[in-house]
């Protein structure tokens, strides 16, 4: 079997450097397995040397580290666009360069770096996805906008959903808090376990609404009780400022002393 990377970076604004940030995490990735490949070499001619087994390597071999025949994991890199405003940053490398335009001869030195960019906001629709990406992609692209979600959710489909692609939804679509419960919504449908999404959005919806009715009465209390305190000083000053008056007091004295105008 031979392993094969697949990175998946999920994007929710325009990252203007995002073609040298994927081409950072490919070689990080390829820097990580080498220096793997090496250790594995080292302690492989440790045990070559202590069994007094002749261990066969070039000189070139032996200064690289590793033998003319490894081979690294290929890495693919995905960026998963999931925000509002249609992408306009670079695709590829070149889109941030700032060529010479008298210098044709250098330009085909320069090795390219094209992104794997998907937008979700740029598909008309996902059924081409056979896995649980079209659920997830489908949540995704109606995150923001709650009659919309409350509409897909009456898709019978995400009631009866894998927990890898579950737990995805839940975390892409900025509800990560339900992962906590996320057992409350498991259901067995013979060896297989199921998880519905469709019970745990309504649930999340209800609660925020029953937080945003409390934290209304609440802060409709405290603007009561602001507005009562105001009343109460202003009707004592008004008082304080009748009895001077009656006593005969200067009227720039008694605002001085009561800080009225």
């Amino acid at each position: 079997m031979i392993l094969q990377v697949l990175a998946v970076e999920n994007q929710s604004y325009i990252d203007y450097g995002m073609p040298v940030r994927c081409m950072g995490y490919d070689a990080a990735e390829y820097s990580r397995q080498l220096k793997e490949r090496k250790q594995e070499r080292r302690l492989l001619g440790r045990h070559k040397e202590e069994s007094e087994e002749e261990l066969k390597t070039t000189i070139d071999e032996k200064l690289s580290g590793i033998l003319r025949s490894d081979r690294l994991h290929p890495v693919y890199t995905i960026c998963l666009y999931s925000g509002e405003e249609p992408w306009d940053g670079p695709r590829k490398l070149s889109d941030m360069m700032e060529f010479d335009p008298e210098d044709e001869n250098l330009r085909v030195l320069f090795e390219e770096y094209h992104l794997h960019l998907f937008c979700i906001n740029e598909q008309n629709g996902f059924d081409t996805f056979r896995s649980g990406l079209r659920h997830l992609f489908r949540a995704m692209n109606c995150r923001k906008d709650k009659e919309k979600m409350a509409e897909l959710m009456k898709n019978e489909a995400y009631a009866h959903l894998s927990k890898e692609t579950w737990e995805a939804i839940a975390v892409m679509t900025d509800n990560a808090a339900m992962l906590q419960k996320k057992d409350k919504y498991k259901t067995e449908n013979g060896e297989e376990e199921e998880y519905n999404m469709c019970q745990a959005l309504e649930e999340l919806m209800e609660e925020r609404e029953s937080m945003g009715e409390r934290r209304g009465r609440r802060e409709g209390r405290n603007e009561g009780r602001r507005e009562g305190r105001n009343e109460g000083t202003l009707e004592k000053t008004k008082t304080v400022v009748k009895n001077m008056l009656d006593r005969g007091y200067e009227i720039e004295d008694i605002c001085a002393i009561a800080g009225c105008e």
